[in-house]
């Protein structure tokens, strides 16, 4: 690469935040030092970032968690199983009342769906015992069904 496609390639702020973090390998971070020094802009961008550092680092300070915020986080990521076994336990009867609910609702309607279905449109006809002739017993016709038609032939059109 020519030193002029040096000068028109500028070093990302991810690489200039690393570099000032001290995160590159030692390949990477003599890359980025050769093109600091050819490159005002991006030497501008790096001290602009180790300002920022430097300003968070002098204004930063140490907060104490209060001595009730341990409880809730032990509970929250420590006991979280225990919590959910307690939780499950307080409402086992609600979950096994409901349970009880939806199968006598589905008992319900399934049996109102049934007796729906389940009605004839066409009443029930009795046969009465010993009619027709010998050989015959209730539950068959007194008269013997007939054949069924031959198909006829389709008849052409008349004109």
């Amino acid at each position: 690469m020519s030193t002029r496609d040096e000068l028109d390639v500028h070093l990302t702020d991810a690489v200039v935040s690393d570099y000032v973090d001290g995160t590159l390998d030692a390949p990477a971070r003599a890359d980025v030092e050769r093109h600091l020094a050819s490159c005002p802009a991006c030497r501008r961008m790096e001290e602009e970032t180790r300002a920022v550092v430097a300003l968070a680092m002098r204004d930063r300070f140490v907060v104490t968690a209060p001595a009730e915020l341990w409880p809730m986080v032990a509970a929250s990521t420590i006991h979280l199983a225990l919590i959910r076994r307690q939780v499950l336990a307080s409402l086992r009867g609600v979950l096994i009342a409901g349970a009880i609910v939806l199968v006598a609702a589905t008992a319900v309607v399934t049996w109102k769906v049934a007796r729906w279905t389940g009605r004839r449109a066409v009443p029930v006809t009795t046969v009465p015992v010993g009619a027709g002739g010998p050989g015959r017993h209730a539950g068959h016709p007194t008269t013997r069904p007939t054949a069924p038609e031959p198909p006829r032939a389709p008849e052409a059109p008349r004109p």
